[in-house]
């Protein structure tokens, strides 16, 4: 008896270079039936066919693809969800039982149930995909993640009334890690404080392609120079470089304009 089909799903407009090294360590780790890419850049894929999107704006673009556009191209039973900073790292955890879910992802430390869990790294059914776009996800919900949207806003509605079965937490937990240290080996994993540990024997290629955005951001910043600084020193201080870079060439944007208005 053959095992049900499973696609690989990545969208990303931002993140190329680390999305793409994602992207290939699925790819080698697992036999994927299918591969569903979603960009506005086509030429970092290594030829995987893309399904053009515009460059998000916010968080509710990513929304809008996963939750709402991503089912009228899904052909097989299972997909899982991969971002730059989430992807498979031992396929020999790669489990039967995840079969029998239709929503599983690292379980959530801040809450004490429906804990399950982070969408970054994340295997999801079929069942499970048409279920969430009949929510609608909409306008109303631009703040909100779509991994809390459905497994905590939506996730009664999906188990007692589209019969989704979401992963106990130890499954859950097998599957992939988010938040603290990995105890014991998992399918995977998501967050970027992991990345500097997962780029161990390249963290220059990690430095060099972490994103404006995540460079930016107070709080990513300082989990991934963290992290970075248990791994690599040079590194380390190559992410307070290109911050302190970003910082100064804001400050001088900001000026432009006054000294502009003194000609």
């Amino acid at each position: 008896m053959s095992r049900p089909t499973v696609s690989l799903v990545l969208i990303d407009t931002n993140a190329y270079a680390l999305s793409a090294v994602a992207l290939n360590q699925c790819l080698s780790r697992f036999a994927f039936d299918d591969v569903l890419l979603f960009s506005d850049n086509d030429q970092v894929w290594g030829g995987q066919t893309v399904h053009r999107v515009a460059k998000f704006r916010s968080i509710a673009d990513y929304n809008d693809v996963l939750l709402n556009r991503l089912p009228e191209y899904l052909r097989t039973d299972f997909f899982l969800v991969i971002q730059y900073d989430g992807f498979i790292l031992d396929e020999a955890q790669f489990s039967p039982h995840f079969f029998h879910y239709d929503y599983i992802g690292a379980p959530w430390g801040n809450y004490p149930h429906f804990n399950v869990g982070n969408g970054g790294f994340s295997w999801r059914s079929r069942k499970l995909a048409e279920a969430a776009a009949r929510l609608n996800y909409g306008k109303d919900e631009h703040e909100l993640a779509e991994d809390l949207f459905l497994c905590r806003q939506h996730r009664v509605w999906l188990e007692t009334k589209e019969n989704c079965n979401f992963a106990p937490e130890a499954i859950a937990s097998h599957f992939s890690i988010e938040t603290g240290t990995r105890r014991f080996p998992t399918f995977g994993f998501h967050g970027v404080f992991h990345l500097p540990e997962v780029y161990r024997n390249m963290p220059e290629f990690l430095v060099q392609n972490v994103t404006e955005r995540i460079l930016r951001s107070d709080i990513q910043f300082s989990l991934l120079a963290n992290a970075m600084r248990r791994v690599s020193e040079p590194c380390f201080n190559e992410l307070l470089r290109r911050r302190k870079s970003l910082d100064e060439a804001s400050q001088a944007a900001r000026l432009v304009p006054l000294e502009s208005g003194l000609a």
